[in-house]
């Protein structure tokens, strides 16, 4: 799967996924967009258990290619329309993606970059690491990008960045809950994996149903029909057989043989 715009490999069932531009600061465009899916589409159904993105020479990802943007923009309706709808399925593909996933993030991580990460399920960043949406300094705005970012900071933050464009460390992107961790800059691969090889440990099945409970919880009212919900969610999972599984080996004092 690997080509010249993504690395792919796999290791102790961890695929890794490098966006590499480097001399474009992995910046994105319409083909490593499409080559993107094409990865996702595959990884989503092999024997993978986590996947994690991140990026090749200096920085993660510095946003969107503003040549690329520039000749789309004069090109027909169709087209530009066509354009920003690939990076809205790909957050989508990300967002929703069916097992965990971890973005690391180093160098300059901005615009589409920021996207990438916000849909993740877990975000570390280097100390070297900086963020931005810069959208509104070149007449536009975070469209695509903006469900996950608001999800991720909240609304109140995103105010400010989305208005300001102003550029924040790692420090700052941990503070408001944009990433999970930070960590020296040269450790930032083995941290993913360290985090990686933790989540290894747990059921795949659980790891699935965990995604998508999140989902359905996320902002919803705590009512009685919700607590319904739950409960049923808990009792359907706890009947499967990994679950059975998880807990004989509990009791058994063992580690549980996942399939």
């Amino acid at each position: 799967m690997t080509t010249d715009l993504v690395i792919v490999s796999e290791s102790d069932r961890i695929a890794t996924v490098t966006l590499n531009r480097p001399e474009k600061r992995n910046a994105m465009h319409g083909p490593l967009i499409a080559e993107l899916q094409k990865v996702l589409g595959i990884l989503a159904a092999d024997s993978s258990r986590i996947l994690i993105i991140n990026g090749n020479g200096e920085n993660f990802c510095a946003g969107g290619d503003i040549a690329w943007m520039q000749q789309i923009a004069a090109g027909s309706e169709d087209q530009n329309y066509d354009d920003a709808q690939s990076l809205a399925d790909l957050l989508y593909q990300l967002y929703t993606f069916p097992k965990p996933t971890l973005v690391l993030a180093h160098g300059a991580t901005l615009g589409g970059g920021l996207g990438l990460l916000a849909a993740a399920d877990i975000a570390i960043a280097s100390k070297n690491a900086s963020f931005g949406l810069p959208e509104v300094k070149i007449g536009i705005t975070p469209s695509m990008i903006s469900p996950y970012m608001i999800s991720a900071i909240g609304e109140r933050a995103a105010h400010y960045y989305f208005l300001t464009g102003e550029r924040f460390n790692a420090d700052v992107a941990l503070r408001i809950g944009l990433i999970h961790q930070v960590t020296e800059n040269e450790a930032l691969l083995s941290t993913g994996m360290t985090v990686a090889q933790l989540i290894l440990q747990n059921s795949p099945q659980a790891l699935h149903s965990a995604k998508q409970l999140i989902r359905r919880v996320s902002k919803r009212a705590i009512t009685e029909d919700l607590a319904q919900k739950t409960a049923e969610h808990l009792a359907e999972l706890r009947a499967t057989p990994e679950a059975q599984e998880g807990l004989r080996a509990f009791l058994e004092k063992r580690t549980p043989n996942w399939t």
